[in-house]
């Protein structure tokens, strides 16, 4: 049985670097963005080669992800050329899932027309908010005219798998500003919708700026977050959206004969503890028990890929010596069972306990017997139909819960 495996290819760059955002990204670095595509297809031929050279057991890559950073900041024809790539040396399933993160301010008809020729056929994009006001308080460069053309555009250029990704507990935005984003995205119709907290993470412009009490109070407060939280997944469900993890939710679809739906395909193989190699700046692989991570700098990450294909071309080498990796772990079978757990919890379905039991030749009741114990007693877990799963109190404190299973 071939093994499914995802590719996640980072792509660093951005026009203006939001000041929430803690991700891997650059702004003013479009000089470096030629040299950094062929620095992505040299690690891609790399790793193609080293994944033969190990005889690896077969495998199907069934998802292709490019995210960032903005990858749309890339040219189409760069674009194209590493998906090329990708197709070239690594086994593709037919129908593979290949999504462009894509923000708004960066789409053209005509780069869509080549991304969608070219074989794109999922785009996630990012438009956060449709109420003018906000998005300049997240310091988007987009506003909200070129959201709506960006969405309407991809679906004429004949994308048929659109996710729109919003964010809710932005400063000075109220419950009926959040409401407003909720319809005005589901008039549009998206296939699948990310619904993301606005969270302020340390060494962001947002840290310096909100963690002081004079303006912290344009921040909704814990109360408030909820109801935007419960209020979004309200409006969802009630018109005909799964919602299927925390965050996230998607349309059933009637065309495809597998039970997946709309649901990202990609990030399910994150949520359920799968293995997936990570391509790019920053970028993290999973495989095989071991975690390894590459450089962050874009400009290490190129020269260090200029010095493996130099390298490569005397004696490739090894998968765990990959040239552009900065560090790697070897994760014990307590550890993966741990993360494993904390991971598929935020699918709501749960975890599939004989599934567990197959892949890891234990019980999660036996084997975390006093975690199960505290959070069945504090209501936040529950067992049903052969699933251990979160409930509505346990999806309001997941950090929580998942805090209790990491080893």
């Amino acid at each position: 049985m071939r093994k499914k495996l995802g590719i996640y290819i980072h792509i660093p760059f951005c026009i203006k670097k939001c000041g929430y955002c803690d991700f891997n990204s650059y702004e003013g670095m479009e000089g470096v963005i030629d040299e950094y595509v062929r620095a992505v297809k040299r690690e891609i031929s790399l790793i193609s080669y080293e994944l033969s050279a190990i005889s690896y057991q077969p495998y199907k890559v069934i998802s292709i992800f490019f995210g960032g950073g903005t990858p749309t900041i890339l040219k189409s024809w760069q674009l194209l050329e590493i998906l090329e790539s990708c197709k070239k040396l690594f086994n593709l399933k037919t129908d593979a899932e290949i999504t462009i993160e894509a923000n708004p301010e960066t789409l053209t008809l005509d780069k869509l027309k080549k991304l969608r020729r070219g074989g794109f056929n999922r785009i996630s994009i990012g438009v956060q908010s449709f109420n003018d006001k906000l998005l300049k308080r997240l310091g988007r460069v987009h506003d909200s005219k070129k959201a709506y053309q960006g969405i309407l555009s991809a679906r004429n250029e004949g994308f048929e798998n659109i996710s729109i990704d919003l964010m809710f507990g932005i400063p000075d935005e109220t419950l009926k500003d959040w409401e407003d984003d909720i319809e005005t995205t589901i008039k549009l119709n998206p296939e699948h919708i990310s619904t993301y907290n606005l969270t302020i993470e340390e060494g962001t412009q947002f840290e310096k700026l909100y963690s002081e009490a004079k303006a912290s109070h344009y921040l909704p407060d814990e109360d408030r977050q909820v109801e935007m939280y419960e209020r979004g997944i309200g409006l969802l469900t009630g018109t005909g959206y799964e919602h299927y993890e925390i965050s996230n939710f998607a349309k059933a679809c009637s065309e495809r004969s597998e039970s997946n739906g709309r649901k990202c395909l990609h990030n399910q193989i994150y949520w359920r503890n799968e293995e997936y190699l990570g391509i790019g700046a920053g970028a993290h692989s999973y495989m095989d028990g071991e975690r390894r991570w590459n450089i962050k700098n874009p400009e290490e990450y190129i020269n260090r890929l200029k010095i493996g294909e130099r390298h490569a071309k005397r004696k490739p080498s090894a998968f765990s010596l990959q040239p552009p990796t900065a560090g790697s772990e070897r994760l014990d079978g307590n550890k993966v069972m741990g993360e494993t757990i904390m991971m598929e919890l935020r699918i709501l379905e749960g975890i599939n306990l004989k599934s567990f039991k197959k892949r890891f030749g234990v019980e999660i009741k036996s084997t975390f017997s006093d975690a199960i114990s505290r959070l069945l007693s504090n209501n936040l877990i529950i067992f049903e139909n052969g699933h251990l799963k979160l409930t509505h109190k346990g999806l309001l404190f997941y950090n929580d819960v998942a805090a209790e299973f990491l080893l």
